[in-house]
């Protein structure tokens, strides 16, 4: 019971944390981040839901440790949207179009993770899937691996979308010094 205490806390400190991050950027109006505050609202339901339903199955899948690497894996998710999006969304070497589509794309991804954390739900719910703890833990598995793979996407994009940014600013640099170098600069 000690260890469940201290995850139900770690994740109510995480999913609060992350939320109380999301209204400051609201507040600064930081519209995207209205997104990053939906999905932290729609991580806080889920997770207290998720922990009721918890309480009523057995030690063995309450204990699961990939079931708070699940949580943990979106929380991170949700932090690298938040760290991120504003940068991409005002960072000049990017078109207008390549900044929407950077924002679809992370829209795109942070739903689909909302929906495995729904997963989850139905999962660890007792009422909501009658199964063995077997199944429950095969399952779990499974969602892990795919929250794990979303993740390194996640990732993956990130960098490359950040790889993209350097790389037109070097172009432009070099532009500007070819420019200048010729006398075609203004």
């Amino acid at each position: 019971m000690e260890g469940q205490s201290f995850m139900q806390t770690g994740l109510q400190a995480t999913m609060k944390g992350l939320e109380a991050k999301a209204n400051v950027l609201i507040d600064k109006g930081v519209v995207e981040q209205t997104l990053t505050k939906t999905y932290s609202q729609q991580n806080m339901l889920l997770h207290k839901e998720w922990y009721e339903g918890l309480l009523r199955i057995s030690q063995a899948v309450r204990s699961y440790r990939r079931v708070q690497h699940i949580f943990e894996r979106q929380a991170a998710m949700i932090k690298i949207y938040s760290d991120y999006i504003t940068r991409f969304t005002t960072d000049k070497h990017l078109s207008p179009q390549q900044r929407a589509a950077i924002v679809r794309a992370y829209a795109g991804l942070l739903e689909e993770g909302a929906g495995m954390l729904a997963e989850l739900k139905v999962v660890v719910n007792p009422v909501g899937a009658k199964m063995t703890d077997a199944e429950r833990l095969e399952l779990i598995d499974a969602l892990d691996e795919r929250v794990t793979h979303h993740y390194d996407l996640l990732v993956y994009f990130t960098r490359r979308s950040l790889a993209l940014s350097r790389q037109q600013a070097v172009r432009a640099a070099d532009r500007r010094m070819v420019e200048k170098l010729y006398g075609l600069a203004e």
